[in-house]
């Protein structure tokens, strides 16, 4: 392949690029793909009334199911007690609600309230659409890779939040 250009279907001349350009390209535009989406984000808690932390515990729940009020807090990076009060406004919001654990009655778990999650979705649902659009210029072959670096990069962001 060494002299040849591949031009890909988002518009970066391959075989003109260097991986250290490439890698660079990459996190640059992850970067930058972030800055609006803290700032979507952040209108849409406004709009649900409620804080940015608040919402990221409802994306944990809505995500990766129903979680103990210290596994919760864990989660979004907070003390126990302002984990407390979150889950207090989230279910007077009529959010989440806090049952008994299936596995030890003596404690709860805090799971989202099906209501509460469409109500969160539907104000994604058209950003989702969007990248639905973008996602249709990818190839199968192209989507693979990009599902894997997103999980790759979700995976040493974790990684990384937990050894600080």
């Amino acid at each position: 392949m060494c002299g040849t250009v591949i031009r890909s279907r988002v518009g970066v001349n391959v075989g003109e690029t260097d991986r250290a350009e490439l890698t660079s390209g990459v996190l640059t535009a992850l970067a930058g793909w972030q800055i609006p989406i803290l700032q979507l984000n952040g209108m849409i808690a406004d709009r649900l009334g409620v804080t940015w932390t608040d919402l990221q515990a409802l994306y944990v729940l809505a995500n990766h199911g129903p979680a103990t009020p210290g596994e919760l807090a864990k989660r979004v990076n907070l003390t126990t007690g302002s984990a407390s009060r979150m889950i207090d406004r989230l279910d007077r919001a009529g959010y989440v609600r806090r049952v008994p654990d299936p596995a030890d009655r003596r404690r709860v778990v805090i799971e989202p309230v099906p209501e509460g999650v469409e109500r969160v979705g539907a104000l994604y649902e058209s950003l989702n659409e969007r990248h639905r659009r973008d996602l249709d210029g990818f190839e199968d072959a192209e989507l693979a890779v990009l599902l894997r670096f997103m999980r790759a990069a979700e995976a040493t962001t974790e990684a990384e939040i937990r050894a600080m």
